[in-house]
């Protein structure tokens, strides 16, 4: 790879990592607990999950928008539900 090709390249990437955390591309996932969901989305997970097993929550930040993806076992089923911070539930099992 020439010297030019490769300054090209470094450029890019560099303003590439500006510029898409504005465009809403960027995503953060941190798993979380049960405790650290706010309190109608806490309401909302223990409701759908009622009587299975819960493996994971993940807080999930993208666009300016937090969302709960709660990954569970439910009558041999693993199952995804996700909710928004209201606690309304907006893809998954119901």
């Amino acid at each position: 790879m020439s010297k030019r090709a490769l300054v090209s390249t470094i450029v890019i990437l560099f303003f590439g990592t500006l510029i898409v955390p504005g465009c809403g591309l960027w995503k953060k996932e941190t798993v979380v607990t049960i405790a650290e969901v706010p309190s109608p989305v806490k309401a909302a997970i223990e409701k759908v999950t009622a009587g299975s097993t819960v493996r994971k929550i993940e807080k999930i930040e993208s666009g300016g928008k937090v969302t709960y993806e709660v990954e569970y076992r439910k009558e041999g089923k693993d199952l995804e539900a996700y909710f928004a911070e209201d606690g309304k539930m907006v893809k998954g099992a119901q």
